[in-house]
């Protein structure tokens, strides 16, 4: 499952124990293993959220070395992205949301490779027992569970995965989180509702005590001691620049790279969304500071007045003689007519 190159024969220990370590919130730790260098750190991370991770493959995944190397990508994911997490406090939903797209990817590309492998044997496929056929039925059911919470907004999948998959009480995951209590229960509450609906146009009506209880049952798994082991050895030599196709399976490795670049280029796309978004907003204050600007002008010009001035009109209030538009002329002191030597009422100078 796991290459013993020589890069990693050297760092073969068992897993360290965090001690005090453990009661550091998960944003510190990660400071100290990216910044500090502490294995130790990174111990406590895999002590603390392994079981979540390795639930979500387990569920995912029939295959146990699939699982395996799932579980590896998923960490060594955090390795090349968790130094630029916008917001560490909230990793164990990160590392939720990272371990059922890998398990996913993992997933399709073991069934690219049986497919390939039943062509080339020509075997046709046999059906499985009853049992067999019921427990698939539950773990598919899972599996749309945790496709369903994956997808919801982290304000409510972040109090179901620390409440329902990794056992937290409302007060511990509100004091992990820096929420008050109250607000965990409202979110954990709403998020229950918006789970069901979700089911709901699934074609699955589950009451909220269903889905606990099915989560209850295999969310948190109990990592094998020896994958805590190579994983923490893989996750330390990759921080310290060691290329993970040298530490990890071919597979793990291939995974490892495509979520990377996958989320590189989220990543840009966002930047470029928010940038985008940011010129057109600048782009229509400035139109509407200029449309208003010259709508002031405009009123100052009396344009939408009543009545419309012309450009052979005197201002209002102006004394003497205006001139038609027909050629006639009049004025407060008589008529004025256009014919040359006919005056009346006043002198023409």
């Amino acid at each position: 499952m796991f290459p013993q190159s020589a890069a990693t024969k050297p760092l073969q220990r068992a897993v360290q124990k965090p001690g005090d370590l453990r009661l550091l919130r998960d944003e510190q730790l990660l400071s100290r293993f990216f910044k500090d260098r502490e294995d130790a750190a990174f111990a406590a991370i895999l002590e603390r959220h392994g079981p979540l991770v390795y639930g979500v493959c387990q569920r995912v995944l029939c295959d146990a070395n699939d699982a395996e190397d799932a579980f590896q990508a998923t960490f060594l994911v955090l390795v090349r992205k968790g130094g630029t997490l916008r917001e560490p406090a909230r990793l164990a939903s990160w590392l939720y949301g990272v371990a059922h797209r890998t398990a996913r990817k993992v997933r399709a590309k073991a069934a690219v490779r049986t497919r390939s492998e039943r062509q080339a044997s020509d075997m046709p496929t046999t059906e499985m027992p009853t049992s067999a056929a019921s427990d698939m039925t539950l773990d598919e059911l899972r599996t749309i569970l945790d496709q369903e919470i994956s997808q919801l907004p982290q304000k409510y999948s972040l109090p179901l995965v620390l409440c329902y998959l990794e056992g937290k009480t409302n007060a511990e995951a509100a004091a992990q989180l820096g929420w008050p209590e109250g607000s965990m229960s409202r979110r954990l509450s709403r998020a229950r509702d918006l789970l069901r609906s979700r089911l709901a146009r699934r074609g699955l009506a589950l009451s909220a005590a269903l889905i606990v209880s099915m989560f209850a049952k295999r969310a948190a798994a109990v990592v094998p001691q020896q994958l805590l082991g190579t994983t923490i050895d893989a996750a330390c030599l990759v921080a310290q620049g060691v290329n993970v196709e040298d530490v990890a399976s071919p597979a793990c490795a291939q995974v490892v790279e495509e979520i990377v670049v996958g989320m590189t280029v989220t990543s840009r796309f966002t930047i470029s969304a928010i940038l985008a978004v940011t010129a057109l907003t600048v782009m229509l204050g400035v139109a509407t500071w200029q449309f208003d600007s010259m709508a002031h002008a405009a009123s100052q010009l009396n344009f939408f007045g009543g009545s419309t001035p012309h450009a052979l009109s005197t201002p209002s209030g102006a004394t003497g003689a205006t001139i038609s538009l027909d050629g006639a002329a009049s004025g407060s002191c008589g008529t004025l007519s256009t014919q040359p030597a006919v005056a009346t009422g006043c002198s023409v100078p």
